[in-house]
């Protein structure tokens, strides 16, 4: 399929084809379709019934799943994948994308037969994130990296809405080099990444600029863990002396430094003494 900037747009999706509305004279990018919206449910279309050879069938189980959507725009990704079986969906964006958004529910509402949930949501904006009651096994993003001043709080706000055990569904194209050198830069830290083949696309929406990626968190360090249960351990008894003298003795380089087997367990026996104190 060859993209196009027509005010609409029409993506085939199963037995269903959504029509997109967009507005590209507005001001807001979130009011236009982008390509990696469409890439990103197509290529979920070409790997949603399990197989042998489908290398994707984990990942792509949506059963009794939660996700949310960052940056929906005019509901693309979200309404697709919907319709592939992620029905436990809010769509969420900021507030002067919310009517065009309300307007293709809207218009794709005899197809999707339900109103979906969507909510205002700023990344950088705690008390909006915590609303939509995280964590999802599932955050969904297509085309949101364009403003590198806005990259560390959508970094901090996927791995914040994801769960530990959760996958980030990315459809990602380069447009702002600063913003993209500095969003996977974050990345890295906080997930481990893997980059469909793009032979695993969908031949018809396989745009040459237009990734997909699969984002997982990686697992805290034991140090984290460790400072954790210090935490909880001053709260439950609120004993700051006896807190930082198990701080000063214990938390010596070599916890900090060494996430091994060896180490954790050396944590947990510190917390367990503590809790006896």
């Amino acid at each position: 399929m060859k993209f196009t900037d027509s005010p609409v747009i029409e993506l085939p999706v199963n037995d269903a084809v959504l029509s997109l509305q967009q507005d590209n004279g507005s001001m807001h990018v979130g009011t236009s379709v982008w390509p990696c919206s469409l890439v990103l449910v197509k290529f979920t279309e070409r790997w949603a019934s399990p197989s042998d050879n489908n290398p994707y069938a984990g990942v792509l189980d949506f059963g009794g799943k939660r996700a949310v959507e960052l940056g929906t725009g005019c509901g693309v990704a979200g309404m697709g994948l919907f319709l592939l079986g992620l029905t436990d969906l809010v769509l969420t964006d900021i507030s002067p994308v919310m009517p065009a958004l309300k307007r293709n529910l809207k218009v794709n509402k005899p197809i999707l037969r339900k109103a979906l949930k969507h909510s205002v949501l700023y990344w950088n904006n705690p008390q909006q994130i915590a609303a939509l009651n995280p964590p999802f096994d599932f955050v969904v993003a297509t085309d949101v990296v364009y403003i590198r001043e806005s990259v560390p709080s959508l970094v901090s706000a996927m791995e914040t809405l994801v769960s530990d055990d959760g996958v980030v569904l990315l459809g990602y194209q380069l447009r702002a080099p600063e913003a993209h050198e500095l969003f996977w830069e974050l990345c890295n830290k906080a997930f481990h990444i893997e980059k469909v083949p793009h032979e695993h696309l969908h031949p018809d929406y396989a745009y040459e600029e237009a990734d997909v990626f699969l984002l997982r968190k990686k697992k805290r360090e034991a140090v984290s863990e460790f400072i954790s249960a210090l935490v909880f351990i001053l709260i439950m008894y609120q004993d700051k002396d006896s807190f930082w003298e198990m701080l000063v003795n214990v938390a010596h380089p070599g916890v900090y430094a060494d996430s091994s087997d060896d180490c954790q367990q050396e944590i947990l026996n510190t917390c367990e003494a503590c809790l006896l104190l």
